[in-house]
Parts: structure tokens; sequence; C-alpha cells
């Protein structure tokens, strides 16, 4: 009789699950590119479910463009082809996720921050100088004590980004800003959860809005970010491998 359900009676729930759960052996590498899922019929058994849920779950798998439904099967695909939205689950990984995912995470949002910047104040008319200005000077969640340092700021880059992107109106830029902040929202923290200040860089980067100087601005944010790049590359560098650890404790 379960094997009939109606699918409408299966909370969506279940089927995003199992989505998460193939998702996540796929980005291990516990598929290879090309290879097949098993049929429907065997995770549907594997999952206690019904078909109808198994082929949800499917659906969103190819949404993310790590699976292919094709003639015969279910095969898997090369996770560079895949959608932005894996960006998030691949940081979940972890040590476990690919080599320098975190780093060249940086380095792009970096880039996209410094082009915003400079299409900003190419344009800025002295009120919205005045706005930039107001958001990099404004120092009243440093000094609240409920508040960690490291959080006020991360909050003052995020309000000073959604300023760029409101002065120049590049819906492109302000697009691919939204997907990458929606996947990097608490999981950058979680796996760095602290960073060196960025009052100086936020001098800085005033300095440069006060002369008008488009350049310098998107010169002073890409040489912030590959300062935290480079710190990040030397913090991994020196820290203990996972077998490492994996000796360690044993």
């Amino acid at each position: 009789m379960n094997d009939i359900a109606d699918q409408r009676n299966l909370p969506p729930a279940r089927a995003q699950e199992i989505a998460d759960h193939l998702r996540d052996e796929i980005l291990l590498g516990q598929y290879r590119q090309g290879e097949r899922l098993p049929s429907e019929r065997d995770l549907a058994a594997r999952f206690l479910v019904n078909r109808g849920a198994v082929r949800e779950a499917i659906k969103i798998l190819s949404q993310l463009g790590i699976v292919t439904v094709q003639p015969g099967g279910v095969r898997i695909q090369a996770i560079h082809d895949a959608s932005l939205d894996v960006l998030g689950p691949l940081l979940d990984l972890g040590d476990q996720g690919p080599e320098n995912l975190t780093s060249d995470l940086i380095s792009v949002f970096g880039a996209l921050l410094a082009l915003s910047a400079r299409l900003a104040l190419q344009t800025a008319d002295a009120t919205q100088k005045q706005r930039l200005l107001a958001i990099l000077n404004d120092s009243s969640a440093n000094d609240d004590p409920m508040i960690p340092d490291n959080a006020a700021e991360r909050e003052k880059l995020a309000q000073f980004a959604n300023a760029l992107t409101d002065i120049n109106d590049n819906l492109v830029l302000r697009l691919i800003g939204n997907g990458l902040r929606a996947q990097m929202v608490g999981r950058l923290e979680r796996r760095h959860p602290a960073s060196p200040s960025n009052e100086e860089f936020f001098r800085a980067m005033a300095l440069t809005i006060e002369r008008s100087d488009a350049n310098a601005l998107a010169k002073t944010i890409i040489q912030r970010f590959d300062d935290i790049k480079r710190n990040l590359d030397a913090a991994a560098t020196s820290a203990p491998s996972q077998s490492d650890r994996n000796l360690n404790h044993a």
C-alpha cells in the first residue's frame, strides 16, 4: 500500500532530505562524473519512500546541475558544471570539500565588490557619496558591548556593499552578489570566526571616496581581499591535515 501512496500526501521535506543526502554524497565524490545513480526503485527502497519522492529529489538535484536525467538513467555531472547553489553545501563540507574553496570565494567576492565600487563612485552624486562615507565612518555598533567587533564590521561591509549596488544600479552585479551572499551567510563565520580588524580598510576606502578616485577605491578593495586570501592560505598551509589529525587521535 505504501508503494502506491499518493505523492500529494508525502511531506515535501522528505524529498528535500533525500536530495540533500544524495547531493552531499555526490559532492564528496562517492559517485564519479558520468556514473549513473541507483535506479528509482533502489533509491526508494534505500530511503523507505515511494518512487514519487525519489523523483522529486532527483528533480532538485537536476536543478542544482549536479545530475542530468537521460534515457536509461540519471547520470552525475561535473561539479564545475553545477549552479551557484552548490557553493553553500560545498562550504558546509569543510575540510572534505574542494581545496582552496574559501580563498577562491574571497577572491571572487573581492573582485565583484571592487567592480561594484568603481562603477558606483564613477556615477555617484554628492548625496550618494555622503551615504557611503556615513556607513564607513559609523562607529556606533563598535561601542555596543553586546555586538562582537567582527560582527559589527561584517555588518558595516554588508551595508556598504548594498549601498554600492543601489548607486550603480547594475542588475547583473546585484543578482550575482545576492547569490554569493545567500551561500556565504553564516558559513564563513563558522569556518573562520576570527578575522583581522577592517577599521583601517574602512578608513582607506573613505579617503578614496572623499577624493572621488574610483580606481583607487577598487584597488584598495582588491588589496584588502588579497591580504585576507593570503592569510587564509597561510593558515591552511600551517594547519595539520585531516589525515594528520586522524593519526593524532588514533
